[in-house]
């Protein structure tokens, strides 16, 4: 099982990251009648594809609603009167909404759906709790250590949040494979599995395989399956800039006699960050044991690199063309998210990839003996 990322909470980034809007297909009519809030003015069908888009709206009127359209049959829609939400599948079945509790009611899927939707949302408002204040101080000029110590002093409480997600996620995968319900929380399931049951829970047999939404996880698996294939296959070389600015190919260090684990990082990148001293304790135990580390930075604020390598006492070659995300070395490798790694043999064979965690030193010590 993967853990998410806790530390890229510290990026605070929500971004979209749902697939296009199914605009094809046959159209299939909804009705709803609905519950809001008593000063809710207006009720949006909003498009969760881009989590913005007007599908439809209508003035609310003493906290209640009624409205009708037509969208393609299968969708994921979401009501909204603002501040309160709720999600149902397009399905034709006349809808029964209350969105002062998110609560949908109509056919059985929609039913099945809401209670899944229930059940994350309070997940949500638990992880947002403890989150909220990291946002904040963040926000108010925090500093990085800081704001890591902040995640320290939760990470308990989000890593027992995250074991339930995961185990909700796992559940509505196996309950719904000849439905669509698992389409519409797919793509964050990227990071919960690890591959071999990702490609089992999307693979084509499955109902939701087609739907529009999959389309973004579907992409990862496939993106995963070409990362995978560099294994038992020689490392590429590449040629970037040293902290010097003295240009040095990959190959001078790969295929020379040292396992070598190639880390791509970047200075600005917490999950990298929470990641190094995991790296450096497995660098200061081997190295001298034909074993050396390669870094390969997305970072572009050569400055903040350098200073970065300093204070933490990253002892080992470092390398960047300081292109963030445009360097050279994601286009070689294919590498679309940090931390990742790879780890190269004597003969310059790529043996492994992406070592975090136990599993770098658990590797190291089966090579190693020690």
């Amino acid at each position: 099982m993967k853990k998410l990322l806790i530390a890229g909470m510290l990026s605070m980034l929500i971004a979209p990251a749902y697939a296009q809007h199914n605009t094809n297909g046959p159209q299939v009519k909804y009705s709803i009648n609905g519950k809001c809030a008593p000063d809710a003015k207006w009720i949006y069908v909003l498009d969760p594809a881009s989590r913005s888009a007007k599908v439809d709206s209508v003035q609310a009127v003493s906290g209640a609603f009624k409205m009708s359209g037509s969208d393609a049959q299968g969708n994921f829609l979401t009501l909204s009167d603002g501040d309160n939400y709720a999600v149902f599948i397009n399905d034709g079945a006349p809808i029964n909404a209350d969105l002062t509790t998110s609560t949908v009611k109509g056919s059985d899927l929609n039913n099945k759906l809401n209670g899944y939707y229930l059940q994350h949302n309070k997940l949500m408002e638990k992880q947002m709790a403890l989150v909220n204040p990291i946002m904040e101080a963040q926000k108010n000029g925090a500093a990085d250590e800081e704001l890591r110590a902040m995640v320290d002093a939760i990470r308990p409480q989000l890593e027992e949040i995250e074991t339930s997600e995961i185990e909700l996620m796992r559940r509505i995968l196996t309950e719904n494979s000849d439905n669509v319900i698992p389409a519409y929380y797919s793509e964050g399931m990227a990071y919960m599995f690890e591959m071999d049951e990702l490609e089992q829970f999307f693979s084509p047999d499955k109902a939701y395989y087609n739907h529009p939404m999959t389309a973004r996880i579907l992409e990862f698996i496939n993106s995963e399956k070409a990362k995978r294939a560099i294994i038992g296959q020689q490392f590429i070389d590449i040629e970037e800039a040293d902290t010097a600015g003295v240009m040095h190919k990959l190959s001078e260090y790969c295929g020379k006699g040292d396992y070598v684990l190639i880390d791509f990082w970047a200075s600005w990148c917490s999950p990298c960050m929470a990641e190094m001293p995991n790296v450096k304790a497995n660098y200061e135990k081997y190295k001298g044991k034909n074993f050396n580390i390669v870094g390969l930075s997305f970072d572009r604020d050569k400055e903040k690199w350098l200073k970065c390598i300093k204070e933490n006492e990253l002892n080992w070659v470092h390398l960047s063309d300081l292109k963030f995300w445009s360097t050279v070395a994601a286009g070689a490798y294919k590498v679309d998210a940090i931390p990742y790694s790879l780890l190269v043999d004597p003969q310059g064979k790529v043996i492994a990839r992406n070592l975090r965690g136990d599993a770098l030193g658990n590797k190291l010590a089966e090579i190693f003996g020690f």
